[in-house]
């Protein structure tokens, strides 16, 4: 067993609801025809890295942008409602300029920020950040842990998903993340210290 897994983690392609600023949440939106080409151009950045196994959010999203992404691999999927994006509760569906309307533009700038004072927030009915985080820690330390074959393993999620990960890992950026659609990050879990540390932005 090795000790270390690298993990790829990567956004879905571009959605209808992305590109009207909507908050998706757990909102089953799917992709529109620019993410279907966000998801090949994401193929062939993955196309040369041997894989094996992709861990995937059960939302239609990141399921369409991880079978274009991973079309030329024969690995197995494992999908997780745990993997999904933050649950914003009363805010789903609603653009950024409604959020604003409603509940003040000081709430938006807590949600993107990664500062640790702000980690405790989330929208009226929804997921805290820390809460996301622990859920999407736990399914993927079990996973990890269960099947110590896997070396390198593929992960299709969200944005949210994505700046939780990465800045809860050792050596991360100070400053918070850029996550365009499509967008592949790289981490690695150890699995003895049970620890993760960022690798890597792939351009």
């Amino acid at each position: 067993m090795s000790d270390v897994v690298q993990v790829l983690v990567f956004r879905h392609g571009e959605t209808d609801w992305n590109l009207n600023k909507k908050f998706q949440g757990h909102t089953n939106i799917p992709l529109n025809q620019k993410g279907r080409d966000q998801a090949q151009s994401l193929q062939k950045k993955l196309a040369a890295i041997k894989l094996d196994a992709c861990l995937c959010s059960d939302l239609d999203r990141a399921i369409e942008t991880a079978k274009i992404a991973l079309a030329e691999h024969s690995v197995p999927f494992l999908y997780s409602a745990a993997l999904r994006e933050t649950h914003l509760g009363d805010v789903e569906g609603q653009s950024q300029v409604q959020i604003i309307e409603k509940y003040g533009e000081d709430m938006l700038v807590q949600w993107r920020s990664i500062k640790p004072e702000h980690q405790s927030m989330g929208f009226p009915n929804g997921e805290t950040k820390v809460q996301h985080l622990k859920r999407l820690k736990e399914y993927l330390e079990t996973a990890l842990m269960a099947n110590p074959q896997f070396k390198r393993v593929a992960i299709s999620t969200h944005g949210g998903s994505l700046v939780r990960l990465v800045h809860a890992a050792e050596s991360s950026p100070e400053q918070a993340i850029v996550i365009p659609n499509c967008c592949l990050y790289e981490l690695s879990f150890d699995r003895v210290k049970r620890n993760w540390q960022y690798q890597s932005y792939h351009e």
